[in-house]
């Protein structure tokens, strides 16, 4: 089974390719798989210690690997909203968090920055890489439009990361956890938007100014 959910954010949002790809957690690779990973300079984990197994795949491989959890009581893994109300909207669980973890969403993006060629990637590569990857590309400028097609591209990929994780609807979860809808996106990069953009929103929280250059020389074609 290749990498789940793998893609690089150039593909949809012009920007240079090969520099940052987001993907669902590691399960088994394919040699090209293996081949990009040991190409990598920083593979960002989001998982918690809770989801991650034991020899880590990364690990064998030699990445770079950053382990980033969320933190206690703000993950957006299915254990912590299963006692999130069942119609919770999507797009406002990524607006809390932007709200509530802005400082760990900065310091992920400085790690990132300063370690590009690099893969982020979470349990199912939907909300906190989503969010990560979101803010990147809205402090490169890119338009809101391709950030959202992006996004929803994961939601071809859920059938088989579902799968792979072994998840199940369990009583009380919200049902959009195991949905990619664009519109959670644009309620994100609306409330984003009107907080004056990621970079003013990352400055302010422990991004530097050479971080977001970084970032640009990177990335801008």
């Amino acid at each position: 089974m290749p990498l789940l959910n793998l893609r690089d954010v150039a593909a949809e949002t012009a920007l240079r390719p090969g520099v940052l790809y987001r993907s669902a957690q590691p399960h088994t690779l394919t040699p090209a798989d293996a081949k990009l990973v040991a190409s990598l300079r920083l593979i960002a984990d989001l998982r918690g210690d809770d989801e991650r197994s034991p020899g880590d795949w990364a690990l064998a491989l030699g990445g770079a690997v950053r382990h980033a959890p969320l933190g206690a009581g703000s993950s957006s893994s299915p254990v912590a909203l299963a006692a999130l109300p069942p119609d919770m909207d999507l797009g406002d669980l990524y607006v809390a968090l932007l709200q509530h973890r802005a400082a760990w969403f900065a310091g992920v993006i400085a790690e990132i920055a300063d370690g590009l060629p690099a893969l982020v990637h979470c349990a199912a590569g939907k909300d906190r890489t989503g969010v990560v990857v979101a803010l990147i590309l809205d402090l490169l400028g890119v338009d809101h439009e391709a950030i959202v097609r992006d996004y929803a591209l994961t939601a071809k990929a859920l059938p088989d990361v579902l799968l792979m994780l072994d998840m199940t609807l369990p009583s009380g979860l919200p049902s959009a956890l195991l949905e990619a809808p664009e519109s959670a996106m644009r309620t994100f990069l609306a409330a984003l938007a009107e907080r004056g953009g990621a970079e003013r929103v990352l400055l302010a929280n422990g991004l530097t100014p050479a971080h977001a250059g970084r970032l640009r020389t990177a990335l801008l074609p």
